[in-house]
């Protein structure tokens, strides 16, 4: 990359000296990545959630000015673009702060248990045996109401979702359906369309059970 890279790009600089490459000399090593959330909390022009109260915008939004793809480009263009409309609209709201209920105390999201499984299940390449699988895990731990269950709910969102576009587009590539479908489809999912869905799949026979 040359000299002038350390000054242009401090942070990746700094995380290349730190595991002993100096970018000034050597080539970065590269690594396919992992976008596991594509799509966004479905909002309308305002940017307002189906939840009162909740607006969103840029990367965490599904608007879909820039399709169904979360990158970052596109979010930070989507950011300057829709925030305004965001800002006017809660300007305009009647809405009043919320309390936070104290009935259940729930402690902090910890997602750190689950990245394994995430990562062999909804990683660059996906299949429908091991998202089935992945979902058997996730559900109860979706229901448990602790530290991973809202991380857990979110994975079993994405992992319901992955198995229900049977094509590959995109980052989302399926080994058991290669293919893009002729007419690309947008869908849209709830957590409780997503628990359904996997309390189904729990009690559908397997493929052994069906030939027995």
């Amino acid at each position: 990359p040359g000299p002038a890279f350390a000054r242009q790009f401090p942070t990746i600089a700094s995380a290349c000296l730190r595991a002993g490459i100096d970018p000034a000399r050597d080539l970065i090593p590269i690594r396919p990545a992992q976008h596991y959330h594509m799509g966004g909390v479905a909002v309308d022009r305002d940017g307002r959630s189906t939840v009162d109260g909740l607006w969103a915008c840029g990367e965490v939004a599904s608007t879909g000015l820039h399709g169904a793809n979360r990158l970052a480009s596109n979010s930070l263009t989507e950011a300057i673009v829709c925030a305004r409309w965001v800002a006017e609209s809660t300007a305009g709201s009647t809405i009043g702060p919320r309390t936070r209920s104290k009935a259940r105390e729930i402690p902090a999201p910890d997602p750190f248990p689950l990245r394994p499984l995430l990562s062999h299940a909804l990683g660059v390449k996906r299949d429908g045996e091991t998202l089935r699988a992945a979902i058997s895990t996730l559900l109860p731990l979706a229901n448990c109401h602790d530290a991973a269950s809202d991380p857990a709910a979110v994975g079993l969102m994405i992992a319901i979702a992955a198995l229900l576009r049977q094509e590959s587009r995109g980052a989302h590539y399926r080994r058991d359906f290669p293919d893009s479908a002729v007419v690309a489809c947008r869908s849209r999912l709830t957590l409780n369309e997503a628990l359904a869905t996997a309390r189904e799949l729990e009690c559908a026979p397997t493929l052994e059970e069906f030939e027995q």
